[in-house]
């Protein structure tokens, strides 16, 4: 089977994690540890919504998160290279429990799913702070965390899987239409 995230991983132009992000007060040396879901609603993370571009060396992506309705949030993400879309990925984020869990899966250009139909990629708010949010799960035997920090107009997102080096990714702030 496929290993999605590094798949995707690799389509991206990575850069280095930067300092700012290894010295917050949530982060963690790796995601292999595998904390456990904090006590959270959706309002902790609601400064995630709205649209997320980056466009820069042939690479379009671009991720848009709705603000919270009644218990959950949407997301959508997308990824072109060189003009033509590479992956599509669907997010959600539901209270569950008095957690805040964040399920996603990934598409081709064609609309076929990644993942299997009954297993989205699953990842529990384990750490969050003042513009920080930190999901970790598990994609098959692999550890996984997902980390968006938001600095003013800037959404950055940190993707660690296994004992792989972190990948970073930043969005501006869509202008409003």
């Amino acid at each position: 089977m496929k290993s999605v995230i590094a798949v995707v991983a690799l389509l991206l132009v990575p850069r280095p994690l930067a300092a700012a992000t290894r010295s917050s007060p949530v982060a963690q040396a790796s995601p292999a540890a595998g904390r456990p879901a904090i006590p959270a609603v959706l309002a902790d993370v609601a400064w995630i919504s709205g649209r997320w571009l980056s466009n820069e060396a042939g690479t379009f992506s671009e991720e848009s998160w709705s603000p919270p309705a009644g218990d959950s949030m949407v997301g959508t993400w997308r990824l072109a290279v060189e003009g033509r879309v590479k992956v599509f990925e669907l997010l959600t984020m539901v209270e569950d429990d008095g957690k805040v869990v964040l399920r996603l899966r990934h598409f081709d250009r064609r609309g076929v799913a990644w993942e299997e139909k009954d297993a989205p990629l699953v990842l529990t708010l384990v750490a969050r702070a003042k513009g920080v949010a930190v999901f970790e799960g598990r994609e098959q035997t692999e550890a996984l965390r997902l980390t968006y920090r938001r600095e003013g107009r800037t959404l950055i997102v940190a993707l660690e899987k296994g004992k792989e080096p972190a990948r970073l990714y930043r969005f501006r702030r869509a202008p409003a239409a």
